[in-house]
């Protein structure tokens, strides 16, 4: 039986997701809660800018958006403890807004009927799961009820430390991650809360924050205290780049820096870890469900272990193939009758 998916918003990820799953024999997504007008939620998921026009036919049929082998009931929740995801019988909630990210606020998911639920960042505080594909993912169990999938950068941030890690031993590392800007920067200078966030992101690089070096060494604690990083968000719609320079204990050159990439992405992290042998830039993985590309060509190596290499990833499509890869595993639970 296909696993029976909830979720709620229909913004970026969750659009994603509807595209990659509306023609999946084991995923049907029963219910979706967006506040944003049923006419709005088929013509965006029809029509995008990044993607392109859907690749089947959309339709509403009164309430329902249909599309491939989906039909789906549009309802409107303001909260997890709005929903009514018991009348609809979900296995899964994927909460995409990006509002919900505390234990607390997640509950309200589970008190409405959510047997388990996935968020596409990082939690606030301590929640059951947080997941880096590759690195942790085996950990996932069937008692896991609220799970984090951590984010873009935090996919690929972990990835390429474990490569490297694996290879020399990292000693630290610094990244830059070079981030599309995001829905939440402004079109052009306004008032905001944090200065530089008030800065047009269509005519700016602007420097940000970012959780991933502390996300990822919570996942690998034999890197902890070893990895620090920061965002520049730049004037990109998608397509973003990791900038990562680590010291190792084992000096490497660039051969055996590549030959490690290369085979850990035709072995162990094979769909998860791509390779490139040709001079890529950020619009070329666009679509590329890997969580990140690592650009042999860019790789640098200084005596003494000192490296730098890129990595390539699509912000928004690969964090939504871990979705996916987690819900299969969920699915693996319940199709085995593992209880909660």
């Amino acid at each position: 039986m296909p696993i029976r998916v909830g979720l709620m918003g229909f913004g970026r990820i969750g659009r994603n997701f509807y595209r990659q799953v509306y023609n999946h024999p084991d995923i049907d997504v029963v219910v979706i809660s967006e506040l944003g007008s049923p006419e709005a939620v088929a013509y965006l998921l029809e029509f995008d800018t990044i993607y392109g026009k859907f690749p089947d036919e959309v339709s509403l049929d009164g309430k329902y958006l249909k599309a491939g082998r989906q039909s789906s009931r549009l309802v409107k929740g303001l909260r997890p403890d709005d929903m009514p995801w018991d009348a609809f019988d979900v296995d899964v909630v994927i909460d995409t807004t990006l509002q919900y990210r505390e234990r607390a606020e997640l509950q309200g998911h589970l008190d409405s009927g959510a047997p388990r639920v996935i968020i596409s960042r990082p939690a606030l505080g301590p929640i059951d799961s947080t997941l880096i594909h590759g690195v942790n993912s085996a950990s996932l169990g069937p008692q896991d009820r609220l799970i984090s999938v951590s984010s873009a950068t935090c996919q690929a941030l972990g990835l390429m430390l474990k490569v490297l890690d694996d290879a020399a031993v990292v000693d630290r590392a610094m990244m830059t991650s070079v981030h599309a800007y995001t829905s939440d920067q402004k079109l052009s200078d306004t008032m905001a809360a944090e200065l530089r966030r008030a800065r047009s992101a269509a005519e700016n690089l602007i420097p940000n924050m970012s959780w991933a070096p502390e996300v990822v060494t919570s996942i690998m604690p034999q890197l902890k205290g070893r990895v620090e990083g920061m965002a520049v968000n730049v004037p990109v719609p998608n397509g973003s780049c990791l900038d990562l320079a680590v010291q190792v204990r084992k000096p490497l050159s660039i051969e055996e820096i590549n030959e490690a990439f290369r085979f850990a992405s035709e072995g162990p992290l094979k769909g998860l870890l791509g390779y490139a042998a040709e001079p890529v830039v950020s619009s070329d993985v666009i679509g590329q469900s890997e969580s990140v590309v690592y650009d042999s060509l860019a790789s640098i190596s200084m005596e003494g272990g000192l490296l730098k290499v890129i990595g390539w990833y699509d912000n928004g499509w690969g964090i939504t193939a871990r979705i996916v890869d987690t819900l299969l595993t969920i699915r693996e639970f319940i199709r085995k009758g593992v209880a909660l």
